[in-house]
């Protein structure tokens, strides 16, 4: 009995708890009430006490001075609670504050109902009736002010209205006795209220946790679901080894700002290309190749700037935009981003060095699409390469303009009877010494109906871009071929190969094939390579040129000295001859370093026991100066130009060409 006694006080006087999320929304829900109503309480505890004083009309001093007090400390709540309106405490603060409210309740009921009491038993008949009233008014309005926390709404109740009642049941004056029954009556409805009206409370409280909760869910849900778009963008955007943007995020920043329509300042598009990564990546595995982007990757960010997005969009290929407002600023971003690239790099304990070029355009936001920066940029790096290693072009009318050219030759080189317009002239190669006639080379001459006359400098890369290399070389060596028949068999045919060629599984049998179509043996034929031609797979290259020098073919290795020479070649391949390129030869006649350089590379490749083969030979000094060292062959200008077919059979004919004096081709005449 004793336990369910106080169970039931428990329950009763429930204040709450801090525990759950339910139950710290209640705690709020129920704070936030009390904050708008206990002031309306205060002001009915205070109209009361002024009621009850006017109802004693003289009161003695024994119950003016508690009724006082009472009065005073509803001054003092309700200026505190009027303080605490739209103040937000904590569950736990709140939980404290509702405890304090709890019993302070009983004590005003207290105080309240021993003062109702005790004025109504010294008050005469006719003020009796006031007493009533103002008692009955207070505890009603009291659980009225305290509905939304029930624990104390219930005590003004309890604790003032039922012990008020049964005194005037207890009175013996029937009506008063009357007005004491009907006033435990309406105390149990009104107890039966503050319970329903708690169940609504608790109920719409738990309805708005609820869609709280739910409404917490979807938000973190949706926060959860913009994270994971942002990191599967960040993904998407970004190149997964080096950590810079993708080409994906490239393309999508440089579309924005070049369709942004808001006033924005000029930018710079630049795109990189390493030289001399994939010998590096070939060579040493993609493990080094891979460490040594990362490095390049790293240096683009801190030489690019904070304000510059950095991209990689291809294997070795690089992407900037950059905020640069001129020209000038243009080339000297790119100028610092190049000279960074150029550093050593050291990965696993090797040092390796690569450069890179680079193609800029000035680009204006609002001005044009992708694609025509792409075209610009692209434009201005294919120049950059043409005029070196490690350069930076910027996108110029000049350059517009070649690179409308270069579109001409291309769209010209795709016409099927593109292969009537070419024509050949072969150079002599001559015996520095004796004078005798020892190859003639055949070089590609291109004259078109409305572009003119096309250098192979210009149409041999578009002709490999494109992938007709092959076809067109094959038609050369053909028409070369068949000229050569009309040759003495000591006169050889010097044909220069390209990389593509090299690099084609069949191409030493298909070139030997055509040679042998037109009644050419393989002894009478030279192939020339560059050093750049079997960069590109040098396996394949080794492959055929073995097989070309087995059949009895002599193997050039063509421009030695031209850029970075490398003597590896001439270590891993068996060459029959080595042609100097022409800027060694100049360089020889214009300084006395330059001609100690030739002497030693004339000197390296006679340890080797390889002939050399001097190019580009343009005076009589030149020529004196080669003979003076010794260099066994020779071509040039100075020797003979390029002759027509016709020339060429006359020439090969006389074999010999005198070196007593005047020019070349006036030589061969006389011989």
């Amino acid at each position: 009995m004793a336990v369910r006694m106080r169970l039931w006080a428990g329950r009763l006087l429930d204040v709450g708890e801090a525990r759950t999320a339910f139950g710290r929304a209640l705690l709020r829900e129920r704070y936030r009430a009390l904050q708008r109503q206990i002031p309306l309480l205060y002001a009915i505890v205070l109209v009361n006490f002024m009621g009850l004083h006017f109802a004693s009309g003289e009161p003695t001093g024994a119950l003016i001075q508690p009724v006082s007090l009472l009065a005073l400390f509803g001054v003092v709540r309700l200026v505190y609670w009027l303080r605490m309106r739209g103040r937000a405490l904590a569950p736990e603060q709140i939980l404290v504050e509702l405890k304090r409210t709890l019993f302070l309740a009983a004590l005003l009921s207290v105080a309240f109902s021993y003062s109702a009491i005790s004025l109504y038993g010294q008050l005469p008949a006719d003020g009796r009736p006031l007493v009533i009233l103002f008692a009955s008014l207070a505890a009603v309005g009291c659980a009225y002010g305290l509905t939304s926390f029930p624990a104390a709404a219930r005590l003004p109740l309890l604790l003032f209205a039922v012990p008020f009642a049964l005194r005037l049941v207890a009175s013996g004056h029937p009506a008063h006795a009357g007005v004491g029954i009907s006033l435990l009556l309406i105390t149990a409805m009104i107890l039966r209220l503050v319970h329903l009206h708690n169940e609504s409370f608790v109920q719409l409280v738990w309805s708005r946790s609820e869609v709280e909760t739910e409404r917490e869910r979807a938000q973190r849900a949706e926060q959860a679901a913009l994270a994971e778009k942002a990191r599967v963008r960040q993904v998407a955007d970004t190149d997964p080894l080096t950590g810079l943007a993708n080409r994906r995020a490239f393309i999508a920043e440089l579309e924005a700002r070049l369709g942004s329509l808001a006033p924005a300042p000029a930018f710079a598009l630049a795109l990189l290309d390493l030289d001399g990564f994939k010998p590096i990546n070939d060579t040493f595995g993609h493990a080094a190749g891979d460490a040594l982007l990362i490095e390049v990757a790293q240096r683009l960010r801190q030489k690019a700037g904070p304000r510059a997005l950095a991209a990689r969009i291809g294997g070795d290929e690089f992407a900037l935009i950059l905020p640069c407002a001129n020209e000038a600023a243009v080339l000297r971003a790119g100028e610092r981003v190049c000279t960074a690239l150029e550093q050593p790099y050291s990965v696993d304990g090797r040092e390796f060095g690569v450069s890179a070029c680079c193609g800029l355009t000035l680009l204006t936001p609002g001005v044009g699409d992708v694609a025509m920066a792409l075209s610009q940029v692209d434009a201005a790096l294919y120049a950059g390469k043409l005029s070196g290693r490690g350069r930076v072009a910027l996108f110029t009318p000049a350059i517009a303009a070649a690179t409308r050219r270069r579109i001409a030759i291309e769209r010209a080189m795709r016409d099927p009877n593109v292969g009537r317009e070419f024509h050949l002239a072969y150079q002599p190669v001559y015996d520095l010494e004796s004078g005798a006639l020892r190859a003639l080379e055949a070089l590609a001459r291109w004259n078109h109906p409305t572009l003119g006359a096309i250098s192979p400098s210009e149409f041999i890369p578009i002709t490999e871009q494109i992938n007709v290399i092959e076809q067109v070389s094959d038609g050369l060596l053909a028409r070369a071929c068949a000229e050569a028949t009309h040759w003495p068999a000591a006169v050889r045919l010097s044909f220069n190969l390209s990389a593509i060629q090299l690099c084609s599984a069949s191409s030493a049998a298909r070139l030997l094939a055509i040679a042998a179509e037109h009644g050419v043996e393989a002894r009478r034929l030279q192939f020339e390579v560059t050093e750049t031609a079997m960069l590109a797979d040098f396996g394949s290259a080794r492959l055929n040129l073995e097989r070309l020098r087995a059949a009895g073919a002599r193997i050039v290795l063509d421009d030695f000295g031209a850029g970075f020479a490398s003597i590896s070649y001439l270590r891993e391949i068996v060459f029959d001859a080595i042609k100097l390129d022409g800027a060694l030869i100049a360089a020889a006649s214009a300084s006395e370093a330059g001609e100690r350089l030739l002497k030693g590379v004339l000197g390296l490749c006679a340890s080797l026991g390889v002939p050399c083969v001097a190019e580009h030979i343009e005076s009589a000094s030149q020529l004196e100066l080669l003979r003076a060292l010794k260099c066994r062959d020779g071509q040039g200008y100075a020797l003979s130009p390029p002759l027509p077919a016709d020339e060429a059979r006359k020439l090969a004919a006389a074999k010999l060409v005198p070196f007593a004096s005047g020019r070349g081709r006036g030589r061969s005449q006389a011989a």
